[in-house]
């Protein structure tokens, strides 16, 4: 019985788990929450950046749809923004806070050209970046500007 019993030590002794202890366990812990919270921060900002390049990418399409519209059906359109919404006939966009701007009236003729050299801007906070809008007197198009 002797050999038996000190084979079955032996393999026991083998088969010992070694574990963390708890020092180990809430530095492993501590470590992950840390690169958790930095990589959600991160991705946090970018969700804000997209959402703002986002609505400029929208914004500059419903111009261009409004413009085509007056020279489509012949007839003054305008697209607005008031309240921190932008306006076209049924279609009403909210504009995020991901991004700030002045309220303004764009009117366009029934060639599609508007009648002011108007300017405006869109500030997006999160990107800390002006974009701004000069129009083009009678042709409807506009020079795009970045800082």
């Amino acid at each position: 019985m002797s050999i038996i019993t000190h084979r079955i030590k032996m393999r026991r002794g083998r088969l010992e788990i070694r574990a963390f202890t708890l020092l180990e366990s809430l530095l492993v812990l501590s470590l992950t929450s840390f690169l958790m919270l930095l990589f959600s921060m991160n991705l946090t900002k970018t969700v804000h950046v997209v959402k703002g390049e986002l609505f400029v990418l929208q914004f500059e399409n419903l111009y261009k749809e409004v413009q085509e519209d007056a020279i489509l059906l012949e007839q003054n359109k305008a697209l607005t923004v008031k309240n921190g919404q932008l306006l076209y006939e049924n279609q009403v966009i909210t504009v995020p806070t991901e991004v700030e701007m002045n309220d303004f009236i764009f009117t366009f003729d029934k060639k599609g050209g508007n009648s002011s050299l108007q300017k405006f801007q869109i500030f997006m906070p999160y990107e800390k970046k002006t974009i701004s809008y000069q129009l083009e007197i009678g042709s409807g198009k506009f020079k795009k500007k970045i800082s």
